[in-house]
This record gives structure tokens, C-alpha cells and sequence, in this order.
């Protein structure tokens, strides 16, 4: 095994840290069929996804052994899929995987690495006597008949919480769950027009890089896919197309490309220094760079300002932050917020969005170094955010790091503070739509939110948070927490595995490496010749085009002059 030598670091226990890169052949990587639906038992393996109001839940698949799939080979027959269209915010999604693996258990310990294969195949026939639109209006939402439209406006495509899908589109399906975390997010693919009249192969390239592409539901990141999602997203009105309102089409032999040359095997990268307290980390790269990573506080009753706040019991939110993205391009970007929503319906975590009212107070750090702690609300505003309206700011003249504060002297007098003293005050007249009911009161939320690819993969960090003043009054050192303390916070991450966590007491450094890594692990040793020792029990973050490992105290053994870390691949 060759290993290239990387410079040290002074490292814990009076150790240095070396890091070597990885140089190992991995073989060539065959082509994966996943299923050709040869028999009607293959069919049950395309699984119809379904959940309340924002998924269609009439979706069905039928084996058809009398339609052949003619682009395949002797014996490979079909499946019959039908989308329904008749829900507001309706996505309907199909989980197709290799025979014996399903939507709920996979029989397989480990599952498809899709970082080593080129490119998804699949075939398609559309259904033209009974679907209820043509192909190019399923692909192109915004062509749809005037008729079927009615009152709804296609500029209205973007209402709801992610634009509609044009065409297909195709996500990683995670392992064990329903969707197996956040998946990756592989494209969209057109269905051709020559559909309609015959069969048709669908190509589409996989980039090895995305993140979470190689993961499962649980955060793992070598286990690997189970199959592929396709989905279809529209955002209407209800019942817009009536009782005609499905597409039917067949789809048939579906398959990975293998690599020819298989990709380089990853490097690590020099070790990082830890940050203390809770992390929030920009580990996602899902909705264009605005997935929210977040905490929310299990204390929902007794936590609003409105009608406790008076000059002689003044009500505060504090929270102290000890580590911000100090980088020019994160500038003017990535955000750390407070958000407060009275009487959400359920738990969310795009309460700025989603709630009807709701309270943003955000912060971002400016390139000269100066930071912007920003109030903003929305009233009677759903589904949206062109209402918010911003009502005060305060600005510290250095960086993001240290204490804010908000606090209200009455319902609507309002004064925020900054690490430096600098204060502002105002009034704050819709104060009263954030009075809390009996159930379910109001909801907090402390995160973070990345806004720009340079912010992906990093942090904002918070040592504390208080809240004063209040029926249900509370603090948190995030510093003294040895893991986030769920009688207080639930942990509302992006759907990203691990993205938000307390870093633990004997954590220093962070290990990074490139993706793909699928079938590598982080190994460590006293000695460069061995012997070596593997580190999967330590958290590791799969973020965006590389993955991240933190390196305990329990990592480098005590009295030894160095510690050798490196990718293995047995």
C-alpha cells in the first residue's frame, strides 16, 4: 500500500497528526441491473409513496407480462404505473429496486455504490388512449390547456415549498425507510415524444460527487443506495384536473452503467480544529442552498413575548455564537437565525415559509467585517415569503461572534442588541398575531442557512441560549452539553444525516476527505508501518463533494509521538 506523507500538525495528547493519502486499485465496475420485471413478483419491488395531503396516495403498478419491453432482451416484460395529478401540492413518487429489496426492507447487507457507476438507463412507453395529458404537457407543466389551468397562474408554479417538476425526476433512495434520509438528487429527464409511439431508452449521468449519493437512512456512508426514486411535483389548486387527472406509462428494464475507469480513491485533507457547543452545518446542498439546518425547542407553551413582556418583567431571547464562516465568499451569505411561528400546525422545518405568521430574526456578516442582526415578520402569509417585512436592525462592528439579544418591554416595544452594545428599538405593531393559543403555542427554531455554495460544508456554532422572562424561562449551555439535550431542543436538521449535533467533549479535529469514497473507511495507527486500527465509530458528516470524521481523544494513543490517519479500502 503507498502512502503519500502529508505535512504534520501538533496534535492532541502531545501527538502529531499525519494524514496519508489513499492510492489503491479498485477494480472496474460491471454494469447493475436492477430490474427487468421478468416476472409480476419484480412489479411488487416499484413501490407507490404516499403521505397525507402533499403526496398522491391512489398511485398503483401492475406487472404486465402481454406488454414486452422490446428494447430489452427476450423474456423482459413491464410495469404499468399510473401518476395521479388531482392534489394541491401533489408529488407522487415510485421506489424502483433490484427483486427482494423494497421501500420498507432491503434482504442485501449492503447496498448499490452509485458513486462507480457512469449513468442510470431506463426504458419508457407512454400510455396515449387513457392518460389525461400528452407527453410534452407532463414535461412542461406551464403548456397545460387553458381549460385545466382555470383560475391557477403559471406564475404561481413556485407557491409552494419547491418548484414543480418538469418531467421526471430522478433522487437516490436511500436504505431502510421511506425516503432513507435526504436523497441524492440525481436530474430530470424529459420523456421523448417517441414514447408515445414505442418503446424509448432515458439516459441519465450520475455525478459521483453529490452528497449523499452512496448514504442510507441512518447516516452510513459506504452502505449505498437501494434503488431510485421517480418522482413527478406540481404545485395547483385542488382538483384542477377533475376526474381525469392521470398519466399512465410502462417502464421496463431499468439499469446502472458501469465505469470503464474506475474514479481516483479519495484524499484526505490536513485535520481541522474542533469549534465547542452546538454545530449547525451547512451539510446539504437541497433547494438551491436554502435548506434550513436547526433546533427546535421542545417548550412550546409559555414562550411568547405577547401578553408576559412589561417594562418591569422585560422578555429576552439571547443566544451566543462562537463560531461563524469567516470567509470573503460567505460574506453577506450564510445565515444564522431565530425563528418564532405561533400556533404552526405541526412541526416544520421551514416555518418562514410555511406558517402563516412568523418571525425571522436573522443575522449575516458583511466583508468589512461589520455584522447585521435583522427583524423581520409575515402575517397571514402561508406557503410564502414575499410578505416578510423588515422592522429593525442593529449592527455590530466586528464579527458574528459573541452574544444578541431581542427584548420586549410590552407587547410591541422592542429593543435587539449586539455583541458590542450597540442597541435599536421600535415597535413592533403586529405583535398580536404572535400571542400564543392553549396547543400549540409557538414553536422556536435556532439554525443556520448556508445561501451560497461557499457556505456549504461549514458552521455557524452557538455556545448558548436563554430565554427570560417567560412562563416557561430556560437556558442552555451548549458548552457544558455532551450531546443535545432532548428534554429541550428536537433536532430539525435538513434532512441531512448528522448536520446538526452538540460536538462532543473529546472531540479536536476534524479529518476531511473527497467523495466518492464508497467502500473506503478512515483508519489510524501509531506507526506508519502499522499496526492499523479503524475509525467507524466516530461521527462523520457527509457533506457536499466530501466527507467529514472527527478525531477524539480515544483516536491518538496516549504517550505516542505521532498518529498516521488514512482512507482504507479492504
Amino acid at each position: 500500500m503507498k502512502r503519500n506523507l502529508l505535512p504534520s500538525i501538533q496534535g492532541l495528547a502531545a501527538a502529531a497528526l499525519l494524514v496519508c493519502a489513499a492510492n489503491l486499485a479498485v477494480g472496474q465496475t460491471t454494469n447493475y441491473y436492477v430490474n427487468a420485471f421478468t416476472s409480476a413478483g419484480n412489479a411488487q419491488d416499484v413501490t407507490a409513496v404516499g403521505c397525507g395531503n402533499w403526496y398522491a396516495s391512489d398511485s398503483v403498478q401492475l406487472w404486465d407480462g402481454t406488454t414486452p419491453d422490446t428494447l430489452a432482451g427476450p423474456g423482459d416484460y413491464s410495469c404499468y404505473v399510473s401518476m395521479s395529478l388531482n392534489q394541491q401540492n401533489c408529488l407522487t413518487a415510485f421506489f424502483c429496486a433490484t427483486p427482494g429489496d423494497n421501500l420498507w426492507w432491503d434482504s442485501s447487507p449492503v447496498g448499490v455504490p452509485l458513486s462507480q457507476y457512469k449513468a442510470i438507463h431506463f426504458d419508457v412507453l407512454w400510455d396515449t388512449v387513457n392518460s389525461a395529458i400528452p407527453i410534452d404537457q407532463f414535461n412542461n407543466v406551464s403548456i397545460w390547456p387553458a381549460d385545466l389551468l382555470q383560475s391557477w397562474a403559471p406564475t404561481n408554479y413556485m407557491a409552494g415549498s419547491e418548484p414543480y417538476s418538469d418531467g421526471l425526476e430522478v433522487d437516490v433512495a436511500g436504505r431502510g425507510g421511506v425516503w432513507g434520509g435526504e436523497p441524492a438528487f440525481l436530474g430530470n429527464v424529459d420523456i421523448p415524444d417517441a414514447a408515445s409511439n414505442g418503446w424509448v431508452s432515458i439516459t441519465l449521468p450520475i455525478d459521483p460527487t453529490l452528497p449523499n449519493i452512496d448514504e442510507d437512512s441512518a447516516g452510513a456512508f459506504t452502505n449505498g443506495a437501494s434503488g431510485i426514486y421517480l418522482k413527478k411535483y406540481i404545485n395547483q389548486p385542488w382538483g384542477e384536473l377533475g376526474t381525469n387527472n392521470v398519466v399512465y406509462f410502462w417502464i421496463g428494464n431499468i439499469w446502472f452503467e458501469g465505469e470503464a475507469t474506475p474514479p481516483p480513491p479519495p484524499i484526505l485533507q490536513l485535520p481541522g480544529k474542533t469549534t465547542p457547543g452546538l454545530n449547525v452545518f451547512a451539510s446539504t446542498a437541497g433547494n438551491t442552498y436554502f435548506d434550513r439546518q436547526e433546533v427546535a425547542l421542545v417548550a412550546s407553551n409559555g414562550v411568547s413575548w405577547v401578553g408576559n413582556a412589561t417594562a418591569g418583567n422585560p422578555v429576552t431571547y439571547s443566544f451566543t455564537i462562537n463560531g461563524f464562516p469567516q470567509s470573503p465568499a460567505t460574506a453577506n451569505a450564510c445565515e444564522a437565525y431565530l425563528m418564532m411561528a405561533p400556533n404552526p400546525a405541526y412541526y416544520d422545518n421551514a416555518i418562514d415559509w410555511n406558517e402563516t405568521n412568523c418571525v425571522i430574526i436573522w443575522l449575516q456578516q458583511a466583508t468589512n467585517g461589520t455584522t447585521l442582526m435583522s427583524f423581520t415578520s409575515k402575517v397571514n402569509d402561508p406557503g410564502d415569503d414575499s410578505a416578510d417585512q423588515l422592522i429593525g436592525t442593529v449592527t455590530n462592528n466586528g464579527t458574528a461572534l459573541g452574544t444578541w439579544s431581542v427584548t420586549f418591554t410590552s407587547d410591541t416595544q422592542v429593543t435587539m442588541t449586539a455583541p458590542n452594545g450597540n442597541t435599536s428599538s421600535f415597535v413592533f405593531t403586529d405583535a398580536p398575531y404572535f400571542a400564543e393559543t392553549a396547543d400549540p403555542g409557538m414553536y422556536l427554531y435556532l439554525g443556520m442557512q448556508a445561501n451560497n455554495a461557499a457556505s456549504l460544508n461549514q458552521a455557524v456554532c452557538y455556545s448558548n441560549f436563554s430565554l427570560s422572562g417567560v412562563p416557561a424561562a430556560m437556558s442552555d449551555n451548549f458548552l457544558t452539553d455532551s450531546n443535545l439535550n432532548a428534554n429541550l431542543w428536537f433536532n430539525f436538521m435538513a434532512d441531512g444525516p448528522a448536520g446538526v449535533f452538540v460536538m462532543p467533549p473529546n472531540a479536536e479535529y476534524w479529518l476531511t476527505w473527497n467523495i466518492p469514497a464508497a467502500g473506503f473507511h478512515l483508519q489510524t495507527a501509531s506507526n506508519i508501518m502499522g499496526p492499523w486500527t479503524a475509525l467507524n465509530d466516530d461521527l462523520v458528516i457527509p457533506g457536499v463533494g466530501e466527507d467529514y470524521q472527527l478525531v477524539t481523544t480515544n483516536d491518538v494513543p496516549l504517550g505516542t509521538a505521532a498518529a498516521f490517519f488514512d482512507m482504507a479500502n479492504p
